[in-house]
Order: structure tokens, then sequence, then C-alpha cells
């Protein structure tokens, strides 16, 4: 009859509970709320004031001549819901109206996409930073023929920083 060698069972249970690895939980993702968002968002900068649009509107400027002066003065604008029907009604052309909307919204967007990189960037950055910690404490000659590199190396979603956006 055979039977098993105690230090063969050791050994194999030892390879059996390394290879049991825990999922790492993916990062916890912390959500705005409206107030904080916009307290979050930079204050936008009019060079000109409202009631020079609405001045020079009801002398009769063209749209396009008020798009223009507004385009380029720099100004930006983030009108609430009853800023934009007073301007209407005291005379501001829609299209105006639509510019100075569709302009802020274009820049609040250019404002989270550069974020959103500059985040990326950390977080390769992060990546890279570890992946040379790790492979600075592998010496090269122990590992002969074989990859040392192999536990340095991210290969799936449970790596701590596989997403950390």
């Amino acid at each position: 009859m055979l039977r098993p060698c105690p230090s063969l069972v050791l050994v194999l249970a030892l390879i059996l509970t390394s290879c049991a690895d825990t999922p790492v939980a993916p990062p916890k993702i912390e959500r705005l709320g409206a107030e904080q968002l916009e307290a979050s968002l930079p204050q936008p900068a009019a060079a000109m004031p409202l009631q020079q649009i609405v001045a020079l509107s009801r002398l009769g400027i063209p749209a396009e001549e008020l798009i223009g002066r507004i385009t380029a003065s720099g100004s930006r604008y983030r009108l609430s819901a009853s800023q934009i029907v007073d301007l209407a009604r005291d005379g501001v052309p829609l299209a105006v109206l639509d510019h100075m909307v569709a302009s802020e919204r274009t820049h609040i967007f250019d404002d989270m996409a550069a974020d959103v990189e500059r985040r990326e960037k950390l977080c390769l950055d992060r990546i890279e930073q570890e992946l040379r910690h790790c492979r600075a404490q592998i010496p090269m000659q122990w590992f002969p023929g074989q990859n040392p590199f192999m536990n340095c190396l991210p290969p799936t979603a449970g790596w701590p920083h596989w997403r950390c956006l």
C-alpha cells in the first residue's frame, strides 16, 4: 500500500494555497453631488456684462456681431434658466443666448476632458513607478533563462491599479 510522504503533502498544500488568490475589489468611485460639482467648476469670466449685451441688442446690433463681440472678449456665462428667460424678454436674440449656453458647455466639457487626461497620466505614472520598484527588487542572476518580471506585469483586472481612474 502506498503512503503519501508528509513532506510531499506539505509541498502540495503550500502550492495549492499559493494559487488561491483572493480577487481584488475594484476601486470605489466617489460621486459628486450637484452642489459639489457646481462649487468645483471654475466660475466663468464675463468681460462683457449681461447689461451691455442687453443694451447692444436694444440698439439693433445683429446676433452675428454680438456673438463675435462676446467671442472676441473671451466672456463666458453660466446662465440659469431664469436669466435666459429674462435676457430673451429684454430683447437678446435667441442665437446669442444659444451661443452663450453652448460655449460655456463646451468649456466645461473641455475642462473635464483635461482633468480625465491628467488623472490617466497620473495613473500610468504610478503603474510605471510600481513596475520599476518591482523589477529593482528581483536580481537577474536568480532566474537564468526565465522571465524574472512575470510577477511585475499587470496581467488582469485584479491587479490593484488596472483601473485607477
